[in-house]
C-alpha cells in the first residue's frame, strides 16, 4: 500500500503554478494541497491545466496534461 505523495501516481489535479519544464519546478493542487511538480516530458504547463500524475520522484510529483481536458 502506498503512503503520503506516493499515494498521488494516477490521480488528476490541476496546476496552481506554472510549470517551466522538466528541470524547473512549479505545483499541482490534488486532495487540498500544493504540491512540488515537473513536467513529464519536458514541456511547460501553464497554471489551471489538469494534468495526470504520471510519476512520484524523490518527492516531486512529475505530471502531463490529462486527456480528459
Amino acid at each position: 500500500m502506498r503512503n503520503g505523495i506516493e499515494a498521488l501516481a494516477g490521480e488528476e489535479g490541476t496546476v496552481s503554478t506554472p510549470i517551466p519544464g522538466r528541470i524547473h519546478m512549479g505545483a499541482v493542487h490534488v486532495r487540498g494541497e500544493d504540491w512540488p511538480a515537473l513536467s513529464a516530458y519536458g514541456d511547460p504547463i501553464a497554471a489551471g491545466t489538469v494534468v495526470l500524475i504520471v510519476d512520484v520522484d524523490q518527492g516531486h510529483l512529475i505530471v502531463a496534461p490529462s486527456q480528459a481536458t
